[in-house]
């Protein structure tokens, strides 16, 4: 069973959050949940060292890149710089709807130029050999016409690819902040699993709203896969073998993770980010609020001989 729950349930891409850090932390929770990173630009990929952070995991295999843009030729170039540095699995994202994203004509956007995604798509598996899959939205605005999003899977199809994330409820483009875009309007459940029956052959994977990775019988019938997103990043215990941990198992995979980095950041430039991910992770044990202060002193002074000392006396 745990092997099925590993294959049925993923992490969502958001940005600031599922970074090479986090990535790295949940190799040490669960190294065979699939996680797919925060969302990259083509151009940011191609003209920057973005993926060298990625050096951090020995294992890319269950990392999905999660790519945007709108050029074929520039989502080849970023394809072929994320085969080498051993992605193996690109995603495209066609459902972002915030304000900066819908501007530069990519995103959302892309959910009504389907042949455009598509020459995109073609253009990657010309430069690679990688898997391609596609996260987007049920629709735009509150325009509850099926056509959208049928018409886009089927030209989706014609290229090949065959796996789509679908988060299950309408963006909202120009007047609606990206924040109010994950909770407004009303998640759609019925219509994700709708577009499965339509399209039988085709690996659908929902996404919105989940917070469980103990639901597979309820929904493995209607669906290939569920994503979750910010109830992963805010407890990604829930991922784990057992599922539920108590506090001295969770602070051994916590003193593993800093010892890496300790020893990762003796060759390499600190990041601040890498002890985010680790400031709530006590949260709802006793101690928690002490953890936390104690992650935000390290946050400034890099002493990660600090986290390991304070472990030792306390837990």
């Amino acid at each position: 069973m745990n092997n099925e729950i590993d294959d049925f349930y993923s992490i969502a891409p958001m940005m600031g959050k599922t970074d090479s850090f986090f990535c790295h932390l949940m190799s040490f929770i669960n190294q065979n949940t699939k996680i797919y990173t925060e969302m990259m630009h083509v151009e940011t990929i191609i003209r920057t060292n973005i993926l060298e952070k990625y050096k951090i995991l020995k294992n890319l295999s269950n990392i999905v890149i999660q790519i945007a843009g709108n050029s074929p030729e520039s989502f080849a170039r970023a394809a072929k710089k994320a085969s080498m540095h051993g992605f193996n699995e690109i995603n495209i994202n066609c459902g972002c709807p915030s304000k900066n994203v819908i501007a530069g004509d990519f995103g959302l956007s892309l959910l009504k130029k389907p042949q455009l995604v598509r020459e995109c798509i073609e253009s990657i598996k010309n430069e690679v050999e990688s898997t391609v899959s596609v996260k987007t939205r049920i629709g735009i605005n509150y325009n509850n016409c099926e056509n959208l999003l049928d018409d886009f899977v089927n030209e989706i199809n014609l290229s090949g690819v065959n796996k789509f994330i679908i988060h299950a409820r309408n963006g909202i483009l120009n007047n609606m902040n990206t924040k109010k875009n994950l909770t407004i309007p009303p998640l759609k459940y019925e219509r994700v699993f709708d577009l499965k029956k339509k399209f039988t052959n085709n690996h659908i994977i929902i996404n919105g709203g989940f917070i469980k990775t103990e639901e597979i019988i309820k929904y493995i019938k209607k669906i290939d896969g569920i994503m979750i997103g910010r109830e992963a990043y805010r407890n990604p215990w829930i991922f784990h073998k057992k599922r539920l941990l108590n506090i001295k198992e969770k602070i051994k995979i916590i003193e593993k993770y800093i010892l890496s980095l300790k020893y990762y950041f003796n060759k390499n430039t600190f990041n601040k980010n890498s002890l985010i991910h680790i400031q709530k992770l006590l949260n709802g044990h006793t101690g928690a609020k002490s953890w936390r202060q104690k992650v935000g002193l390290v946050h400034h002074n890099k002493d990660l001989q600090l986290l390991l000392n304070y472990i030792k006396y306390y837990y």
